[in-house]
Protein backbone atom coordinates (compact mmCIF):
# COMPACT_ATOMS: atom_id res chain seq x y z
CA UNK A 1 0.00 0.00 0.00
CA UNK A 2 1.92 3.40 -1.32
CA UNK A 3 1.14 6.57 1.03
CA UNK A 4 1.62 9.99 -0.13
CA UNK A 5 1.28 12.16 3.17
CA UNK A 6 1.13 15.97 3.05
CA UNK A 7 2.21 17.94 5.66
CA UNK A 8 4.51 20.48 7.20
CA UNK A 9 8.03 20.76 7.57
CA UNK A 10 10.11 19.78 10.57
CA UNK A 11 10.73 23.65 10.83
CA UNK A 12 7.24 24.17 11.39
CA UNK A 13 7.43 23.36 15.28
CA UNK A 14 4.18 22.24 16.70
CA UNK A 15 1.70 19.91 16.87
CA UNK A 16 1.00 18.85 13.19
CA UNK A 17 4.55 18.44 12.52
CA UNK A 18 5.00 16.36 15.82
CA UNK A 19 2.17 13.97 14.31
CA UNK A 20 3.81 13.59 11.34
CA UNK A 21 6.65 12.73 12.66
CA UNK A 22 5.16 9.36 14.56
CA UNK A 23 4.04 8.36 11.00
CA UNK A 24 7.41 8.89 9.56
CA UNK A 25 9.65 7.14 12.31
CA UNK A 26 7.09 4.24 13.37
CA UNK A 27 9.17 1.68 12.29
CA UNK A 28 6.35 -0.89 12.32
CA UNK A 29 3.95 1.35 10.52
CA UNK A 30 6.21 1.66 7.53
CA UNK A 31 6.25 -1.94 7.45
CA UNK A 32 3.05 -1.49 6.31
CA UNK A 33 3.06 1.13 3.90
CA UNK A 34 5.28 2.60 1.72
CA UNK A 35 5.05 5.92 2.86
CA UNK A 36 6.45 8.95 1.10
CA UNK A 37 5.95 12.69 2.67
CA UNK A 38 6.43 16.20 1.24
CA UNK A 39 5.72 19.54 3.08
CA UNK A 40 4.20 22.13 1.17
CA UNK A 41 5.16 24.99 4.46
CA UNK A 42 7.82 25.99 6.34
CA UNK A 43 9.07 28.54 8.33
CA UNK A 44 10.93 31.78 6.89
CA UNK A 45 10.77 34.88 4.70
CA UNK A 46 7.65 34.84 2.16
CA UNK A 47 10.65 33.99 -0.57
CA UNK A 48 11.39 30.92 1.78
CA UNK A 49 7.49 30.01 2.36
CA UNK A 50 6.53 30.49 -1.56
CA UNK A 51 9.36 28.08 -2.72
CA UNK A 52 8.29 25.25 -0.24
CA UNK A 53 4.76 25.09 -1.36
CA UNK A 54 5.93 25.13 -5.30
CA UNK A 55 8.53 22.52 -4.46
CA UNK A 56 5.91 20.52 -2.86
CA UNK A 57 3.25 20.89 -5.28
CA UNK A 58 5.37 19.83 -7.92
CA UNK A 59 6.64 16.72 -6.31
CA UNK A 60 2.98 15.87 -5.46
CA UNK A 61 2.23 16.65 -8.82
CA UNK A 62 4.90 13.59 -9.61
CA UNK A 63 3.98 11.46 -7.44
CA UNK A 64 -0.04 11.22 -8.66
CA UNK A 65 1.34 10.92 -12.05
CA UNK A 66 3.98 8.06 -11.68
CA UNK A 67 4.27 6.72 -8.36
CA UNK A 68 0.90 4.53 -8.12
CA UNK A 69 -0.07 5.80 -5.06
CA UNK A 70 -3.20 4.22 -3.50
CA UNK A 71 -3.94 7.33 -0.69
CA UNK A 72 -3.61 10.40 -0.24
CA UNK A 73 -3.35 11.57 3.87
CA UNK A 74 -3.52 15.34 4.37
CA UNK A 75 -2.54 16.68 7.60
CA UNK A 76 -4.63 20.41 7.69
CA UNK A 77 -5.61 23.45 9.46
CA UNK A 78 -7.00 26.58 9.01
CA UNK A 79 -7.54 29.98 7.12
CA UNK A 80 -4.43 29.26 5.01
CA UNK A 81 -3.49 25.86 4.91
CA UNK A 82 -6.88 24.76 4.25
CA UNK A 83 -6.94 26.59 0.81
CA UNK A 84 -3.19 25.21 0.43
CA UNK A 85 -3.86 21.71 1.25
CA UNK A 86 -7.31 21.72 0.20
CA UNK A 87 -5.84 22.19 -3.71
CA UNK A 88 -3.54 19.17 -2.86
CA UNK A 89 -7.03 17.23 -2.05
CA UNK A 90 -9.14 17.90 -5.19
CA UNK A 91 -5.98 17.15 -7.04
CA UNK A 92 -6.12 13.52 -5.48
CA UNK A 93 -9.32 12.84 -6.07
CA UNK A 94 -8.95 13.70 -9.49
CA UNK A 95 -6.20 11.15 -9.91
CA UNK A 96 -8.80 9.41 -8.47
CA UNK A 97 -6.83 8.29 -4.94
CA UNK A 98 -8.56 8.01 -1.72
CA UNK A 99 -8.34 10.83 0.07
CA UNK A 100 -8.03 11.51 3.81
CA UNK A 101 -8.08 15.10 5.22
CA UNK A 102 -6.04 15.14 8.86
CA UNK A 103 -8.05 18.42 10.60
CA UNK A 104 -5.73 20.10 13.42
CA UNK A 105 -6.95 23.18 13.41
CA UNK A 106 -8.19 24.81 16.77
CA UNK A 107 -10.33 27.77 16.53
CA UNK A 108 -11.74 25.94 12.35
CA UNK A 109 -15.17 26.77 12.71
CA UNK A 110 -14.48 30.60 14.58
CA UNK A 111 -12.52 31.36 11.41
CA UNK A 112 -14.86 29.41 8.85
CA UNK A 113 -17.63 31.67 10.42
CA UNK A 114 -15.57 34.91 9.26
CA UNK A 115 -15.72 33.63 5.81
CA UNK A 116 -17.55 34.93 2.64
CA UNK A 117 -20.47 32.64 1.46
CA UNK A 118 -17.93 32.16 -1.84
CA UNK A 119 -15.11 30.95 0.66
CA UNK A 120 -17.28 29.14 2.77
CA UNK A 121 -18.77 27.02 -0.37
CA UNK A 122 -15.09 26.90 -1.66
CA UNK A 123 -14.13 24.98 1.91
CA UNK A 124 -17.15 22.41 1.88
CA UNK A 125 -16.22 22.01 -1.58
CA UNK A 126 -12.69 20.96 -0.21
CA UNK A 127 -14.13 18.36 2.39
CA UNK A 128 -16.38 16.95 0.13
CA UNK A 129 -13.59 15.49 -1.86
CA UNK A 130 -12.14 13.32 0.77
CA UNK A 131 -13.34 9.91 1.63
CA UNK A 132 -12.58 10.28 5.64
CA UNK A 133 -12.33 13.51 8.00
CA UNK A 134 -10.02 12.60 10.55
CA UNK A 135 -10.64 15.06 13.52
CA UNK A 136 -9.20 15.05 16.82
CA UNK A 137 -11.92 14.93 19.48
CA UNK A 138 -15.72 14.27 19.87
CA UNK A 139 -15.98 17.74 20.36
CA UNK A 140 -14.94 18.17 16.92
CA UNK A 141 -16.85 16.15 15.28
CA UNK A 142 -19.96 17.38 16.43
CA UNK A 143 -19.17 20.70 15.23
CA UNK A 144 -17.91 19.64 12.07
CA UNK A 145 -21.14 18.05 11.25
CA UNK A 146 -22.29 21.35 10.57
CA UNK A 147 -20.26 21.14 6.89
CA UNK A 148 -19.19 17.73 6.55
CA UNK A 149 -21.11 14.76 6.05
CA UNK A 150 -20.90 13.37 9.68
CA UNK A 151 -20.57 9.60 7.62
CA UNK A 152 -16.68 10.90 6.67
CA UNK A 153 -16.01 12.05 10.07
CA UNK A 154 -13.57 9.56 12.15
CA UNK A 155 -12.10 10.98 15.72
CA UNK A 156 -8.34 10.12 15.94
CA UNK A 157 -6.77 11.47 18.98
CA UNK A 158 -3.51 12.66 18.85
CA UNK A 159 -0.69 10.35 20.02
CA UNK A 160 2.41 10.37 22.09
CA UNK A 161 5.13 8.30 22.76
CA UNK A 162 4.34 6.37 26.15
CA UNK A 163 7.10 5.54 29.12
CA UNK A 164 6.92 2.40 30.51
CA UNK A 165 6.72 3.90 34.32
CA UNK A 166 5.86 7.32 35.35
CA UNK A 167 8.77 9.10 35.99
CA UNK A 168 6.71 12.22 38.02
CA UNK A 169 8.57 13.19 41.28
CA UNK A 170 6.11 14.84 44.18
CA UNK A 171 9.68 16.81 44.81
CA UNK A 172 9.71 18.90 41.30
CA UNK A 173 9.78 22.43 41.84
CA UNK A 174 9.31 23.72 37.99
CA UNK A 175 5.65 25.28 36.60
CA UNK A 176 5.94 24.24 33.03
CA UNK A 177 4.31 26.18 29.96
CA UNK A 178 5.02 24.35 26.28
CA UNK A 179 3.53 26.88 23.49
CA UNK A 180 3.83 29.46 21.03
CA UNK A 181 3.96 32.86 23.67
CA UNK A 182 1.19 34.58 22.45
CA UNK A 183 -2.13 35.57 23.63
CA UNK A 184 -4.02 32.39 22.17
CA UNK A 185 -2.71 30.64 24.27
CA UNK A 186 -3.12 32.19 27.29
CA UNK A 187 0.46 33.60 28.38
CA UNK A 188 -0.45 36.89 29.65
CA UNK A 189 -2.90 35.10 31.78
CA UNK A 190 0.10 32.56 32.98
CA UNK A 191 1.91 35.77 33.78
CA UNK A 192 -0.72 37.48 35.67
CA UNK A 193 -1.94 34.23 37.84
CA UNK A 194 2.12 34.05 39.01
CA UNK A 195 2.21 38.22 39.91
CA UNK A 196 -0.71 37.05 42.11
CA UNK A 197 0.75 33.81 43.89
CA UNK A 198 4.42 35.57 44.00
CA UNK A 199 4.37 36.90 47.79
CA UNK A 200 3.62 32.91 48.65
CA UNK A 201 5.68 31.18 46.50
CA UNK A 202 8.94 29.49 48.09
CA UNK A 203 12.08 30.71 46.03
CA UNK A 204 12.99 27.52 44.70
CA UNK A 205 9.42 27.56 42.39
CA UNK A 206 10.33 28.23 38.54
CA UNK A 207 8.29 28.46 36.26
CA UNK A 208 9.44 28.04 32.87
CA UNK A 209 8.13 28.73 29.54
CA UNK A 210 9.34 26.68 26.87
CA UNK A 211 8.26 27.92 23.21
CA UNK A 212 8.83 31.05 20.54
CA UNK A 213 8.16 34.28 21.49
CA UNK A 214 5.99 35.50 18.32
CA UNK A 215 4.47 38.51 19.33
CA UNK A 216 8.22 40.06 21.45
CA UNK A 217 6.75 41.61 24.31
CA UNK A 218 6.78 39.05 27.27
CA UNK A 219 10.08 39.57 28.66
CA UNK A 220 8.76 43.24 29.41
CA UNK A 221 5.75 42.01 30.93
CA UNK A 222 7.72 40.10 32.99
CA UNK A 223 10.03 42.41 33.74
CA UNK A 224 7.31 45.30 34.47
CA UNK A 225 5.83 42.77 36.67
CA UNK A 226 9.01 42.37 38.58
CA UNK A 227 9.38 38.39 37.55
CA UNK A 228 12.24 38.15 36.52
CA UNK A 229 14.11 35.99 38.90
CA UNK A 230 11.10 33.90 39.07
CA UNK A 231 10.41 33.37 35.48
CA UNK A 232 12.48 31.69 33.02
CA UNK A 233 12.42 31.78 28.73
CA UNK A 234 13.31 28.66 27.63
CA UNK A 235 12.71 29.67 23.86
CA UNK A 236 11.39 26.57 22.04
CA UNK A 237 12.84 22.96 23.16
CA UNK A 238 13.95 19.97 21.66
CA UNK A 239 12.99 16.86 22.12
CA UNK A 240 16.20 16.16 24.63
CA UNK A 241 15.47 19.46 26.23
CA UNK A 242 11.61 19.30 26.66
CA UNK A 243 12.43 15.41 28.41
CA UNK A 244 14.54 17.11 31.02
CA UNK A 245 11.43 19.69 31.46
CA UNK A 246 8.86 17.52 31.72
CA UNK A 247 11.31 15.22 34.18
CA UNK A 248 11.36 18.38 36.63
CA UNK A 249 8.03 19.64 36.26
CA UNK A 250 5.87 19.63 39.12
CA UNK A 251 2.82 21.23 37.04
CA UNK A 252 2.35 22.04 33.40
CA UNK A 253 -0.05 24.90 32.40
CA UNK A 254 -1.52 25.68 29.59
CA UNK A 255 -4.69 28.44 29.79
CA UNK A 256 -4.99 28.62 26.15
CA UNK A 257 -8.46 30.31 24.11
CA UNK A 258 -7.82 27.99 21.53
CA UNK A 259 -7.15 24.22 20.57
CA UNK A 260 -7.86 21.55 18.48
CA UNK A 261 -6.26 18.53 20.65
CA UNK A 262 -3.30 19.67 22.72
CA UNK A 263 -0.04 17.63 22.21
CA UNK A 264 1.90 19.66 24.79
CA UNK A 265 -1.01 18.38 27.20
CA UNK A 266 -1.03 14.65 26.05
CA UNK A 267 2.60 14.96 26.51
CA UNK A 268 2.89 16.60 30.13
CA UNK A 269 0.35 13.39 30.88
CA UNK A 270 2.84 11.29 29.52
CA UNK A 271 5.17 12.27 32.14
CA UNK A 272 2.50 12.05 35.19
CA UNK A 273 2.76 16.03 35.27
CA UNK A 274 -0.73 17.16 36.72
CA UNK A 275 -2.03 19.53 33.97
CA UNK A 276 -3.81 22.71 34.57
CA UNK A 277 -5.75 23.85 31.04
CA UNK A 278 -9.02 25.66 30.07
CA UNK A 279 -12.41 24.12 29.58
CA UNK A 280 -12.38 24.95 25.81
CA UNK A 281 -13.05 22.05 23.07
CA UNK A 282 -11.32 18.61 23.78
CA UNK A 283 -9.57 19.68 27.20
CA UNK A 284 -11.80 17.71 29.11
CA UNK A 285 -12.31 15.19 26.58
CA UNK A 286 -8.20 14.26 26.91
CA UNK A 287 -8.30 14.79 30.80
CA UNK A 288 -11.16 12.68 31.67
CA UNK A 289 -12.62 12.90 35.02
CA UNK A 290 -9.22 14.20 36.78
CA UNK A 291 -9.33 17.26 34.88
CA UNK A 292 -9.75 20.80 36.63
CA UNK A 293 -10.45 23.16 34.35
CA UNK A 294 -10.43 27.23 34.36
CA UNK A 295 -12.52 29.94 32.09
CA UNK A 296 -9.80 31.31 29.41
CA UNK A 297 -9.04 35.23 30.46
CA UNK A 298 -9.44 34.34 34.44
CA UNK A 299 -6.57 34.81 35.97
CA UNK A 300 -7.91 35.02 39.40
CA UNK A 301 -9.53 31.76 39.02
CA UNK A 302 -5.73 30.22 37.61
CA UNK A 303 -4.30 31.50 40.39
CA UNK A 304 -6.26 29.64 43.29
CA UNK A 305 -6.23 25.96 41.05
CA UNK A 306 -2.34 26.65 40.53
CA UNK A 307 -2.04 27.29 44.60
CA UNK A 308 -3.92 24.02 45.27
CA UNK A 309 -1.47 22.02 43.25
CA UNK A 310 1.20 23.90 44.96
CA UNK A 311 0.04 23.38 48.48
CA UNK A 312 -0.91 19.72 48.10
CA UNK A 313 1.20 16.89 47.47
CA UNK A 314 -2.22 14.27 47.37
CA UNK A 315 -3.87 16.22 44.91
CA UNK A 316 -0.69 16.17 42.57
CA UNK A 317 -0.32 12.55 43.13
CA UNK A 318 -3.78 11.58 41.99
CA UNK A 319 -3.89 13.47 38.98
CA UNK A 320 -0.14 12.25 37.81
CA UNK A 321 -1.46 8.72 38.66
CA UNK A 322 -4.76 9.30 36.29
CA UNK A 323 -3.43 11.06 33.36
CA UNK A 324 -0.07 8.91 33.29
CA UNK A 325 -2.65 5.91 32.80
CA UNK A 326 -5.18 8.00 30.57
CA UNK A 327 -2.49 8.59 27.88
CA UNK A 328 -1.25 5.04 27.76
CA UNK A 329 -5.47 3.71 27.31
CA UNK A 330 -6.21 6.08 24.97
CA UNK A 331 -3.56 8.72 23.52
CA UNK A 332 -0.17 6.17 22.83
CA UNK A 333 1.13 6.92 19.71
CA UNK A 334 0.89 2.99 18.72
CA UNK A 335 -2.65 2.84 19.59
CA UNK A 336 -2.77 6.03 17.08
CA UNK A 337 -0.85 4.58 14.48
CA UNK A 338 -2.57 1.35 14.51
CA UNK A 339 -5.99 2.64 14.10
CA UNK A 340 -5.00 4.83 11.19
CA UNK A 341 -3.17 2.02 9.34
CA UNK A 342 -6.52 -0.07 9.88
CA UNK A 343 -8.64 3.20 8.40
CA UNK A 344 -6.18 3.00 5.07
CA UNK A 345 -7.21 -1.01 5.22
CA UNK A 346 -10.95 0.05 4.64
CA UNK A 347 -10.61 2.70 2.01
Amino acid sequence: MKVLMVGVGPKRVGGMWTVAENYITNEWFNQKVELSYVATSTNGSLLTRSLCMLWGYVQIFWKLLFAQIDIVHVHMAEKGSTFRKGKVAQWSKRFHKKVIIHLHAGPFMAWYATLTPIKQKKVREIFATADKVLVLGEYWKRELTAIIEPNKLEVLYNGVKCLDENPYSLQSKDIVFFGVLKKEKGIYDLIDAIEILEPNLAPDIKVRLCGTDLEGNIPKYIRDKNLQERIIMEGWVGSERKDQVLRNAMISVLPSYFEGLSMTVIEAMAYGVPVVTTNISTMGEVLGEKSILVQPGNSLELASVLRSFIEQNDLRSQYSKAGFLRVQNYFSSEKNIEKTYQLYCKL
